[in-house]
């Protein structure tokens, strides 16, 4: 709860000052990796795929300007796809992971944040468990973690979108060469690597 004091040993607070450290230096690597690529175009190249595994399909339980949590810059053309808890979840293009753990930001929970060649990024949050290290690269339909409700997410769910690297804004882009609407159920064609 907000405006509590809690008592907590020396462990608990060296495990919170880890954590703590481990999401500035994610922050650190995602400016340092952004800062020598320039900023990304407008909109969002190339094809994306739907992020899990071929043949799935799920519903887009809120898409682009969504009026529950899809209104601002930094989530305008995100999708909120209805993944169960520690289900698959796909690179959609292949890239280079920049975030892998806990985000900066405490809403997105854990997340990661791949960069591809095209200079623009893709982020996956709410993640139960990612699993590679900045710096790995991963090709496309690679598992990179499991779906999962952590951050300010309500029930299990993956929060996807095409984000400029610089500034985390969300970016037009597609899933399989379209704009799914809410409640579309997005047939994936993600191969596995």
């Amino acid at each position: 709860m907000f405006g509590t004091t809690a008592l907590v040993g020396t462990g608990q607070k060296k495990k919170a000052l880890a954590r703590r450290l481990g999401v500035l230096a994610s922050a650190v690597a995602l400016a340092a990796t952004t800062a020598f690529a320039g900023a990304a175009p407008a909109t969002a190249a190339g094809y994306f795929e739907a992020p899990y595994p071929a043949g799935e399909s799920y519903q887009v339980s809120q898409g682009n300007g969504g009026g529950y949590s899809h209104t601002d810059a930094y989530n305008r053309y995100a999708w909120d796809l209805a993944l169960p808890a520690n289900y698959e979840v796909s690179a959609t293009q292949g890239g280079t992971i920049v975030i892998s753990n806990w985000s900066p930001y405490w809403q997105n929970g854990i997340e990661v944040i791949i960069r591809h060649p095209n200079g623009q990024c893709t982020q996956y949050a709410h993640l139960n468990r990612s699993f590679y290290e900045p710096g790995n690269w991963v090709p496309q339909g690679r598992i990179i973690g499991w779906s999962g409700s952590t951050g300010a997410a309500s029930a299990p769910h993956l929060h996807y979108s095409v984000i400029d690297c610089n500034t985390r804004v969300s970016l037009p882009s597609t899933i399989e060469g379209y704009v799914p609407a809410t409640g579309t159920w997005v047939r994936s064609s993600n191969t596995r690597a």
